[in-house]
């Protein structure tokens, strides 16, 4: 059997055309492909390289590592030559109040945390027992003053009559003793009628000195005893006590200036100065001081308290009593020649940072030309 070839003139067959256009869409698609990838990679890679190549950028690096190398400078020159402690508190020598005579309390005229004046009254106590003692103090002291006088005539009548040698010198001097006992009664009276004017001043009670009302503890009805506690009066005139640790001390010295910060106020800022400092730690002068020679020592660094007065020239408008944290900071007279080293360490540093980045920025726009 003859096999019959068919020409195609060179023409693919039919079979090969059909499998050739999904290979080549195939390698076309493999080589866009990569192709895509590597120009993400490149633009990847342009970004990475390209971001401390912009001058912007190292300018505001540059000028955030200036502003560092500032605030540590400055931290560190702050450190060397202030002292501050967060162990210090506000302290006040307030005053107690207690009545001078036992009695009913009938009128309370102010109220805890009140403000008040020095001599307002602060509380009353029954008056009438008083006045009756008054009463009865100046009717002896008015008997007494007549005796005084008859005793004094008869003293008067005894010496003429001795003089004329009528009695005899024994009865002018017994005339003479009564008229002595009269007078020394007399005075005793007196005294007796000043002691009750004064007790029965002292029904009112007065404020010894202006401030605040604290730790009221008296009511109306109230039956109170000599000295008795009946509140406390807080002055406006402060201080701080300021417990410092025994190695800040060596550069502080009285009249330094001195910064406060009150907690319960942040945005109260107060001056004042180191008025002294005391003789001797805190612990020394404790109910139970530490007996350091027996048993084992371990060495503890010691706070010696240390008094700060306010200036008097600043208003204060907020409520500082006692008890109340502040925290001070002494200016001291110290490690200025250290401060000036950091000063200078810290312009060469800056000084050398922004040559470099105005040196790498000409760089980088070389490259880029």
């Amino acid at each position: 059997m003859m096999k019959t070839e068919i020409s195609n003139n060179g023409a693919v067959p039919v079979e090969a055309r059909e499998r050739h256009p999904a290979g080549v869409t195939q390698d076309h698609n493999r080589t866009g492909s990569a192709r895509f990838d590597q120009a993400s990679d490149r633009s990847v890679k342009e970004k990475k390289q390209s971001l401390f190549r912009r001058p912007s950028v190292i300018v505001v690096v540059a000028a955030l590592a200036v502003v560092g190398i500032v605030y540590g400078g400055f931290a560190m020159f702050h450190s060397f030559t202030h002292e501050t402690t967060d162990d210090a508190f506000i302290d006040v020598h307030f005053v107690s109040v207690a009545p001078k005579i036992a009695g009913r309390v009938t009128e309370v005229h102010v109220d805890d945390n009140q403000l008040v004046k020095k001599g307002d009254v602060l509380v009353e106590i029954d008056p009438r027992d008083f006045q009756v003692a008054l009463v009865q103090a100046k009717a002896n002291l008015e008997k007494d003053k007549a005796s005084q006088i008859q005793a004094k005539a008869n003293q008067e009548r005894a010496q003429d009559l001795f003089t004329r040698k009528v009695i005899s010198a024994q009865d002018r001097d017994t005339n003479v003793a009564t008229a002595d006992s009269s007078k020394a009664t007399v005075d005793a009276d007196q005294a007796a009628v000043e002691q009750a004017e004064l007790n029965l001043s002292y029904t009112k009670i007065t404020a010894p000195i202006g401030g605040y009302v604290t730790r009221e503890a008296v009511t109306i009805g109230d039956y109170v005893q000599v000295g008795q506690a009946l509140m406390s009066l807080v002055p406006p005139r402060v201080w701080v006590i300021a417990n410092f640790k025994e190695t800040q001390l060596p550069n502080m010295q009285p009249g330094r200036p001195v910064d406060i910060s009150v907690d319960a106020y942040p945005n109260l800022k107060l001056r004042g100065h180191v008025d002294s400092i005391q003789a001797g730690s805190g612990a020394a002068f404790t109910l139970l001081p530490p007996e350091n020679a027996t048993g084992n020592y371990v060495k503890v660094v010691q706070r010696v308290p240390v008094k700060i007065v306010l200036d008097e020239r600043q208003e204060l408008q907020r409520v500082l009593g006692p008890g109340m944290s502040v925290v001070p900071t002494v200016a001291v007279d110290h490690g200025t020649a250290s401060a000036f080293t950091i000063g200078i360490i810290a312009v060469i540093l800056a000084g050398g940072l922004i040559v470099g980045a105005a040196l790498w920025i000409g760089r980088v726009k070389k490259e880029q030309a």
